[in-house]
């Protein structure tokens, strides 16, 4: 079985490969770096809701991080950057 590529795959590939505890990418790096085709979609650059840590709207690229195993921590629509950290292991999860 073929697993059918994803929109977003290339950030959870970048992130997954960063190694990094904290990854921050400007709009312009995104663009340049993980979609030369076709850039961000107008709601990244203006929303930031676009950036939630949300599986419930696969349109928007929350999967791709969080597959990754990221979350984003900060969104600045003005400097056109966001801010990657690995997701914290719940504690409560653990009792």
């Amino acid at each position: 079985m073929v697993e059918r590529k994803k929109k977003y795959d290339v950030i959870t590939n970048y992130l997954r490969n960063n190694g990094g505890t904290q990854v921050t990418l400007t709009f312009t790096q995104i663009n340049e770096l993980l979609f030369p085709a076709s850039g961000l979609p107008r709601t990244a650059r203006t929303s930031t809701d676009w950036w939630a840590n949300d599986y419930l709207y696969p349109e928007k690229g929350a999967y791709a991080w969080l597959n990754a195993n990221y979350e984003v921590i900060h969104v600045d629509l003005q400097k056109e950057y966001v801010v990657f950290r690995p997701l914290l292991k719940a504690t409560w999860l653990e009792k």
